[in-house]
């Protein structure tokens, strides 16, 4: 009997770790509002944005496109503690070398995370709706597809909430407009090319302090 339990034990575990899926790619549409006429205004141009997420162990990629004006590209190594930037933005093309170590110490209280029993399938994967508050108590309701499991530490649309699984759909909150993602497609396979630190050409590298003046801060 003993040796029974301890069988149906392992097997468990086994299947467990074999239904989590650590590499990927996810493809979300991006949806736009605001109360503020002045940014309403502004909605049309971004309509047609895309933001698609990479993910392998210790890895993790957003490659974001806001309408015809914003491209932005992050890579987090979380195992180096190291990630870079590039954003283009009418034309003009800046790289920021990222120290990931920095993001631990700068982070507020963590927020809290409460799971409820409300589920969902988006492309094929079973989410769970899960609301986190910061301790501001600012509130975001995120739909949580635990057997998807990415380190996103760096990626300042997932923010600092450490939930179990990768969120396929969610909500975020940017000077006044409200965009809201959700996944459309996943794939399996990802490139490990797709995680390179290396800065490409025509890119004017800039530091942190000063992109974050230039309001592309994490």
């Amino acid at each position: 009997m003993k040796h029974l339990l301890l069988s149906i034990l392992f097997l468990a575990v086994v299947g467990t770790s074999i239904a989590q899926q650590k590499t990927g790619q996810i493809s979300y549409s991006m949806d736009f509002a605001s109360d503020n006429p002045d940014m309403a205004m502004a909605l049309p141009m971004m309509q047609g944005s895309t933001m698609e997420m990479y993910f392998m162990p210790n890895k993790s990629k957003i490659d974001m496109t806001m309408g015809t004006f914003m491209k932005m590209n992050t890579v987090a190594d979380t195992k180096a503690n190291k990630g870079l930037m590039l954003m283009e933005i009418m034309g003009n093309k800046t790289a920021t070398e990222l120290d990931l170590s920095k993001t631990d110490k700068e982070e507020k209280a963590e927020p809290t995370v409460e799971v409820t029993t409300e589920t969902k399938e988006i492309v094929g994967y079973k989410c769970t709706k899960t609301i986190v508050r910061d301790a501001d108590g600012n509130e975001a309701i995120m739909w949580i597809a635990s057997d998807l499991q990415a380190s996103l530490k760096g990626q300042q649309q997932f923010g600092n909430s450490k939930v179990d699984g990768v969120p396929l759909e969610f909500s975020t909150v940017n000077n006044g407009m409200t965009i809201h993602f959700i996944a459309t497609k996943f794939s399996k396979k990802v490139d490990k090319k797709a995680f390179s630190l290396k800065i490409p050409e025509g890119y004017t590298k800039v530091t942190e302090d000063d992109l974050k003046n230039m309001g592309g801060g994490m």
